[in-house]
Order: C-alpha cells, then structure tokens, then sequence
C-alpha cells in the first residue's frame, strides 16, 4: 500500500514539473518572437513630462480618469498595439497606439471611470489580439 501511495507522489511530481517546464518554453518562445519588450506597464492618475503619476493598484472612489502607461523598449520594426480595458469581465474600451521603431517608447491611454467601482484590468495586446501584458487595479 505504502508503495502505491509514493509512486502516486513520484508520478505526480513528474507530471507537474512536465507541465512546468512545458510553460516556461512556451513563456520563452513567446517573448523571443515579441516585437519589442515591456519595460513598464502601469496605471496612475496622470502623465506629465511622458511620465506616469500617481501610480497605484487601488484608486479612490470618485476617480474620474485612470491612465495607463507603456513603456516599450527594442522595438524592433513600427508596430501597433491596443489598450483593452476591463471592468469586470465587460470589455469596455479598445485604444489603439502605434510605437515606431527604435530603442525606445513611451505612450498612454486614458480611461473615464465614472461611478463604475470594482475590478478593472487592462491588456496590452497586439494587432493578432495576443497579450504582451497587463495591469489590474481597483476603483473604491
């Protein structure tokens, strides 16, 4: 009986880590083929200078307007991206950007709240809908 019990475990332990290192080569070959990579992705209560402020996950409720902030870097040919904004699991709102090709770049899109309190994510996307990354926050 007990060796049935550890050749469960042992079979198990080999399963998941399978399916470990099967998501970190997928993870891996999923950011080789990025056209640029994700140095910051965030959410504040502004931009001033091209750089975000007021970054926080949790807002107060109220807030009118929470923006979110890309800074790519290694771009390596011009590409378009879009914002996709969540409340919930209510898509509300797809904001298209381009980023031109360079070492470099800095861009943002705004979202009105109005009275919409609860969950909201926002998922950077490209132009096949794949998710480059995201950001999550709440509204009070």
């Amino acid at each position: 009986m007990q060796f049935c019990v550890m050749h469960r475990r042992h079979l198990l332990t080999a399963i998941l880590s399978t399916l470990l290192v099967l998501t970190l080569m997928a993870g891996g070959a999923a950011a080789q083929g990025a056209p640029f990579s994700v140095e910051r992705l965030v959410v504040g209560t502004d931009v001033q200078d091209r750089e975000p402020v007021g970054i926080t996950d949790v807002f107060p409720a109220g807030t009118e307007i929470v923006f979110c902030y890309l800074e790519a870097r290694d771009i390596s040919q011009p590409v378009k991206v879009q914002m996709v904004w969540y409340f919930g699991e209510e898509e509300v709102a797809r904001v298209p950007l381009s980023l031109g090709a360079g070492a470099r770049w800095r861009t943002y899109a705004s979202k009105k709240i109005g009275d919409r309190q609860g969950n909201w994510k926002v998922y950077l996307q490209d132009d096949a809908d794949q998710v480059l990354g995201s950001v999550q926050f709440v509204v009070e």
